[in-house]
């Protein structure tokens, strides 16, 4: 077996280590070969401090899919490589990880059977638990706790949660959740008191609410959290983060009436299953929201907001709001929400109450900015800061900008094809501005022909792992340019000279 790991890596990965660049330090890279001629899939799995997984999806006869899964420690040594081989029939529709499985829900084609992969993050040894759902369900939300797998979606646009038991294959509905004009807004685990928690959006009547159901390791409603709705303010999302045996924090967005435009953010505690401190804040009490604007923009605007509170009016604000997880720093908690409107390929755009038309059809998602908060313990804004978006679009409505830490400050960064965006702020001041740094290829002479599908994740400490598809060449390649998919450990120097950055910042724009 370790022979033919041997012979396997040889084949499909290069590990090259890269010189030091001037802010961003590129130190390792791996490349796997692409077969353009078979329909092939990269996954990575960032795993903190103990590495990284990548897992490959290759295409083999009879339309079987081959599944190889590659361990890698923080320094990108292989750890281990397993293998397997899909059933007929089965489709992978959502993964989810924690510190010791990767599972993978797939699903059967035209009918309602499962199948959960579980992949032992230590070995590489897997094992498949098969149910039935009893129902057709668009599955939107898989999670794991333990042993029960909870797979949230909607049948008949009815929303509803089935525990599936690895131990006795059984799947069971969880009460009270099957109820019209009702959205699944997340699945939330709390591994400390063995419970999962389903937000819930529900419209009515011209009214809007939003609950919070939490349910034991054994399916059972151990509570119902009703959120208020307050000044015609309702909540859209939120974010749960436990803080002991009683009490939680939730953060999120807000709208003003029932829609899904975003007015501002909201902080709170939850103690007994009751809400306790809420904090609205909208987008006009934070201090660098418009910071990604231009500069006599953002005047107009600021502007406009003063004179209507003169005037006694509320600013009204209307954005779509994407909402990362909490981010836990030291005695701080930080929240990293990004602003996005749909693009439509008729050219024109959805943005706020602008003109829409049903008949378009969809694009992709633009982003704007992205919104850096610091709250503590009781749920008190302290700060905020602003990072914006030039020109960032993405197929799939997916997290863009990442953070990570170093030396006391945050380094926000976001990949733009093969080039990577970045910013340093100590709470609500920018330290370093905006900087772009260039993917390289670890041979002199060798450069990125063509790149794609470039993802960005903070990986642990101050470190970020780089990947995605290139097109790679150069005069020492004979054969021409070669398809790879590579994988960068970067990291960030605040401390670093930034000779062109802003040269290139103006070239870029």
């Amino acid at each position: 077996m370790k022979n033919k790991v041997v012979t396997l890596l040889l084949l499909v990965i290069s590990w090259l280590t890269l010189p030091a660049s001037a802010q961003l330090e590129q130190s390792v890279r791996l490349e796997f070969k692409v077969n353009q001629s078979l329909e092939e899939y990269f996954d990575v799995t960032p795993l903190d401090e103990d590495g990284l997984l990548v897992t490959q999806r290759k295409e083999e006869y009879f339309k079987k899919e081959k599944w190889t899964f590659y361990r890698f420690d923080n320094l990108l040594k292989q750890r281990w490589m397993s293998e397997f081989t899909l059933e007929d029939q089965l489709h992978p529709i959502k993964s989810y990880h924690n510190q010791h499985f990767l599972y993978w829900l797939l699903q059967e084609t035209d009918t309602d059977k499962v199948m959960v992969l579980r992949l032992d993050l230590q070995n590489g040894e897997t094992e498949t638990f098969k149910g039935d759902l009893h129902t057709r369900a668009d599955i939107v939300h898989f999670k794991v706790l333990g042993n029960v797998a909870f797979i949230g979606g909607y049948h008949n646009s009815r929303p509803m949660v089935m525990a599936f038991s690895f131990f006795d294959k059984s799947v069971k509905a969880l009460p009270f959740l099957y109820t019209t004009n009702t959205e699944i807004s997340n699945l939330e685990l709390d591994e400390q008191q063995n419970q999962l928690h389903v937000l819930l959006y529900t419209t009515k009547r011209g009214d809007c609410h939003f609950s919070i159901k939490t349910y034991s390791y054994e399916g059972k409603l151990v509570k119902t959290t009703a959120m208020p709705f307050e000044n015609d303010n309702g909540l859209i999302t939120g974010k749960i983060l436990p803080l002991d045996e009683s009490s939680s924090l939730i953060v999120g967005n807000y709208a003003q009436g029932c829609t899904q435009y975003s007015q501002g953010l909201y902080f709170s505690r939850i103690k007994d299953a009751e809400p306790e401190g809420f904090q609205w804040v909208d987008f006009s009490k934070l201090e660098n929201f418009f910071n990604y604007l231009k500069p006599k923009r953002k005047q107009r605007v600021v502007e406009k907001i003063s004179k209507q509170k003169e005037e006694g009016k509320e600013p009204k604000f209307r954005y779509r709001m994407l909402v990362h997880d909490i981010i836990k720093n030291g005695e701080e908690f930080i929240l990293v929400a990004e602003v996005y409107y749909p693009v439509y390929k008729s050219g024109n755009m959805y943005y706020g109450g602008g003109r829409s038309n049903i008949h378009r059809e969809y694009d992709a998602f633009r982003y704007t900015h992205a919104i850096v908060c610091g709250f503590d313990k009781s749920g008190k804004l302290l700060w905020d800061n602003c990072f914006a978006l030039e020109n960032v679009e993405n197929i799939e409505l997916l997290p863009m900008v990442q953070v990570t830490r170093r030396d006391g400050l945050l380094v926000l960064a976001y990949p733009k094809e093969e080039k990577i965006h970045t910013e340093v702020i100590e709470r609500s001041r920018v330290v370093r501005e905006k900087e772009i740094h260039e993917l390289k290829t670890a041979v002199e002479g060798e450069k990125i022909v063509d790149s794609e599908q470039g993802v960005l994740a903070a990986w642990y400490d101050r470190f970020f792992v780089a990947y995605g598809y290139q097109k790679v060449g150069g005069e020492k390649w004979a054969s021409g340019s070669r398809d790879v998919f590579y994988v960068n450990k970067l990291s960030y120097d605040p401390n670093a000279p930034r000779p062109d950055a802003k040269e290139e910042a103006k070239k870029e724009n």
